[in-house]
């Protein structure tokens, strides 16, 4: 299999039907990114109470737990880092109003340096801190036959009960929900493509673009990792009615597109040109031969919405960057247009910056 993620089919196939995900009625509601499940207490509560609000057996106070995890490999305070983002921003474009806090497991290779335990933790610590959660807990292994430092966070939140989360979509074209059909919905993209990614690289390459580009370019591609939460723009979404969130991450604005596409049941008509990318995303992945619609992207949001102009206007007005690229279409085609050139996303392969990784010593 490729690096980075399993495919969508890959994890339906060999996880999700073998472990029985969402075949128990109890069960948390299983997707790609994030599970939403009622809590459940025993008749009488804990310790014999009934829970504040609750009716003894149907949830407490009517709130449904949300449950994101991601994991990183990535070298330094950027493990811990990137790992707490990415997860709070898969539960909050899922519909997670609230963020209590996250819980991490580190597992380090042999021989690893304490110090890198440390740095790990300060980051993941940073990030929790920037988004005003805690971190509940955390987890560190020494282990054999791996090679580089894994972090897995998950985040852990709360919606209503009776809330519906913008992922789970709708029947395509069926209007059962009074809202227009699929040619009558935009695509709004917030920040730029290849965001996380560019921030990355211009850290883990900077020996060899400081060849290329002046200092300031690459401290600016640095300076993008403070814009790596989504969960501002997800409330706005939300709140706006937009239909289907997505977080882009690994694989990049190509394959959120493509992930945006396949949950709420409709192809895409994209204009690549309007896609927002930062002129130091474009040099850095040049010098690196890299395509930046295929890096890392975690810190941008699509939104499939009936209102695209006013989502914009509602983001900008928060100081967010937002743009219409596209808009739904019938059919299962998922076009990307530039100029008179057109070709057709496919789920996404290895990241673009996976290559990269390969080549670099970690600790």
């Amino acid at each position: 299999m490729k690096l980075g993620n399993v495919t969508g089919n890959v994890y339906r196939r060999s996880i999700y039907h073998k472990l029985n995900c969402g075949k128990n009625e109890k069960s948390a509601v299983t997707g790609e990114n994030c599970a939403f499940f009622l809590p459940e207490f025993p008749s009488g509560g804990f310790f014999g109470e009934t829970p504040q609000g609750g009716n003894g057996g149907a949830g407490a106070a009517g709130v449904r737990i949300a449950a994101a995890m991601s994991h990183t490999s990535y070298p330094g305070e950027t493990g811990g880092k990137y790992a707490v983002y990415a997860a709070a921003n898969q539960a909050a474009a899922a519909g997670a109003a609230r963020l209590s806090g996250v819980l991490l497991r580190i597992l380090l290779p042999s021989g690893a340096p304490e110090q890198l335990l440390g740095r790990i933790a300060k980051g993941a610590r940073g990030a929790a801190d920037e988004l005003g959660i805690p971190v509940l807990d955390a987890k560190a292994q020494v282990s054999f036959g791996i090679t580089v430092p894994l972090t897995s966070a998950a985040a852990l939140g709360g919606a209503k009960a009776g809330d519906k989360a913008p992922e789970q979509g709708r029947e395509q074209g069926s209007g059962k929900d009074g809202r227009e059909g699929p040619e009558d919905r935009q695509v709004v993209m917030t920040k730029w493509a290849g965001l996380e990614g560019s921030a990355i690289l211009a850290d883990l390459c900077g020996e060899k673009l400081r060849e290329r580009y002046p200092a300031w370019l690459l401290e600016e591609a640095r300076g993008m990792e403070g814009f790596l939460s989504v969960c501002r723009e997800a409330e706005i979404a939300a709140k706006a009615g937009a239909d289907a969130l997505c977080a882009a991450a690994e694989g990049g604005i190509f394959h959120a597109l493509w992930t945006l596409a396949q949950r709420a049941g409709v192809g895409l008509d994209i204009d690549l040109k309007k896609i927002p990318i930062r002129q130091e995303t474009v040099e850095i992945c040049n010098a690196l031969d890299r395509n930046p619609y295929g890096l890392l992207s975690n810190g941008s949001l699509l939104c499939l919405t009936p209102r695209g102009d006013r989502l914009v206007r509602a983001l900008q007005e928060e100081g967010i960057p937002a743009a219409v690229i596209g808009f739904a279409a019938d059919g299962n085609d998922r076009v990307v247009r530039n100029g008179e050139e057109t070709r057709f996303l496919e789920p996404a392969g290895e990241d673009e910056i996976y290559q990269i990784w390969k080549e670099k010593v970690w600790i």
